[in-house]
């Protein structure tokens, strides 16, 4: 649409809403007065006619209104257009309720004897009689369609006049915008003020189009000479996301055929990060093709469109994120013991401890140096496991190493349930120090001294208990090196954080399926199922 037409449309439409709004309150105010004039003009006449001035009421001719005295009781004494014996009972009436208790009341509803809409005026004379007279709502709305021709007359001629003023001004204020020269938009004295600083800057990127144009041009073959023999992705486009050019590395990385044409990066990929590409010009991240991790790098290229790197970091990111949460995780897991060693022997040797503490922080010292050794012997377990390509198997009773277990551990809150004999194709060691660790894990976080339940099927095992359970995210990452549920319990515990890692180790050794089942408060459940 253009813009002299918005304008137009957009300046008419204020004022006449304005005209109209401004009518219609002008017309309800009109009609309001009106009706306030009308009940005043009612109230009046009553007073009159509880003055006894009118003289008889039933030689009085009341014309379209309509008079009716009503005892306080509410049963009709007289109607000026009906039977009064046959008329029904009018206590009830809003108007009368009203005058009953405020001596005048009001009402605007359609009578059941005359059929149309009547506006009451209801008063309470000082002999308990309720006086009313009505009139019909036909004569207000008379008042109003007296006028209405008047205003109807007035609001189209405003209109018209708002629609010449509108359209003229429109076409006034965008004509000296339609007389821009774009190919030269600093000539000429007419332009609005507000206009020139995107004036200059549209010359201003004209120029520097036009010279990185050629720029390109001179550039483009020895770009593709190189751009072919590189191992890494690269793709040229323009600003609107067309394809300049794209190597057969960036369509491999992209899980493409090397031989498949693309105009557009969204024919290439509709990943979100593509279309920031096309919306910026410029992002930075990574996105998943095909199992593989690919890194993106987009950088705009003087101001032509964007130059996108590709690179598969699969491998790399995979050795360097394991390789940087296993240190981070043991330095922090190192230091927290020693720190506590070394606090406690710092007091101990300056004979800051009174003797009736020296047991107390020995006990700590102990307890602190015990919880290092046993992170010392997981992070040598695990190690084990990450490096011993292969491992002696042979065949193992399952059965009986559970047992080796319970009587290593020696708690009696731990129950062995053998359904069958589990014979399997392993190693007796790495099935010893699973079955433990599961059920050490179990101990650790067990409520209550619960019973906790080593289950042994035909081609599983599995560990039972009734602690504090797992959330469906704690489920996700349990297995997780040096993670734990609850670090403030591991703490107390001697937890280490890496006992599941062991058992998913195993687990992967042994081609086990690992089956977890667990609620927040309600226990959890480890199974270990084996390939027949």
């Amino acid at each position: 649409m253009k813009l002299s037409n918005k304008l137009f449309i957009f300046t008419t439409v204020i004022v006449v809403v304005a005209v109209i709004v401004s009518a219609s309150f002008t017309v309800n105010a009109m009609y309001r007065g009106y009706e306030e004039g009308i009940a005043n003009e009612l109230l009046s006449t009553l007073r009159l006619i509880d003055s006894g001035k009118i003289g008889d009421i039933e030689s009085v001719n009341f014309g379209t209104r309509r008079f009716t005295a009503i005892d306080e009781n509410g049963n009709v004494l007289y109607d000026s257009m009906a039977d009064s014996d046959e008329m029904e009972n009018h206590l009830e009436r809003p108007e009368v309720q009203m005058a009953l208790s405020h001596m005048v009341g009001f009402d605007i509803r359609e009578s059941s004897t005359l059929l149309e809409s009547m506006f009451y005026v209801a008063m309470l004379s000082e002999d308990g009689t309720i006086l009313r007279l009505s009139e019909s709502q036909s004569s207000l709305y008379s008042f109003l369609l007296s006028s209405l021709p008047f205003i109807v007359i007035i609001l189209a001629v405003i209109i018209i006049l708002v629609l010449l003023v509108s359209h003229y001004l429109s076409r006034k204020i965008v004509e000296p915008i339609n007389r821009i020269n774009l190919d030269n938009p600093l000539e000429g004295d007419d332009l609005y003020e507000e206009l020139s600083p995107l004036v200059r800057r549209i010359d201003e990127q004209k120029g520097e189009i036009a010279e990185q144009i050629k720029l390109l041009e001179r550039d483009k073959n020895e770009l593709e000479l190189i751009v072919k023999s590189m191992k890494d992705g690269l793709i040229l486009v323009r600003s609107n996301g067309d394809i300049l050019m794209i190597n057969d590395a960036a369509k491999t990385l992209m899980g493409k055929n090397t031989g498949d044409e693309f105009r557009t990066l969204i024919e290439l990929s509709r990943e979100p990060l593509f279309f920031s590409i096309i919306e910026k010009g410029t992002a930075n991240g990574r996105i998943k093709v095909e199992g593989r991790t690919v890194e993106v790098h987009a950088e705009v290229v003087n101001g032509l469109g964007s130059a996108i790197l590709l690179f598969d970091v699969s491998d790399k990111m995979a050795l360097e994120m394991k390789e940087r949460e296993f240190i981070q995780n043991v330095s922090h897991e190192l230091k927290t013991p020693l720190t506590s060693i070394s606090g406690y022997s710092e007091l101990i040797m300056r004979d800051q401890v009174d003797k009736d503490h020296i047991k107390e922080f020995s006990s700590q010292i102990y307890n602190e140096a015990k919880r290092l050794y046993q992170l010392i012997e997981d992070i040598m377990a695990i190690s084990r496991l990450d490096e011993e390509a292969d491992v002696t198997f042979s065949d193992v009773d399952v059965n009986a190493v559970a047992k080796d277990v319970l009587d290593s551990i020696a708690n009696p809150i731990v129950k062995l349930e053998s359904n069958a004999d589990l014979r399997i194709r392993g190693n007796a060691t790495l099935i010893f120090e699973a079955i433990y660790n599961l059920v050490d894990n179990s101990i650790k976080y067990n409520r209550n001294d619960n019973p906790i339940l080593l289950q042994i099927d035909r081609d599983s095992f599995a560990v039972k208990d009734n602690g504090i359970g797992l959330s469906p995210y704690d489920r996700e990452r349990v297995f997780d090196r040096f993670y734990r549920v609850d670090k403030s319990r591991s703490r107390q515990t001697g937890g280490t954080g890496l006992g599941l890692s062991i058992v998913k180790s195993v687990a992967e050794r042994h081609g086990a399926k690992i089956e977890i089942s667990s609620s927040l408060g309600e226990g959890t459940t480890i199974r270990l199922v084996f390939p027949h």
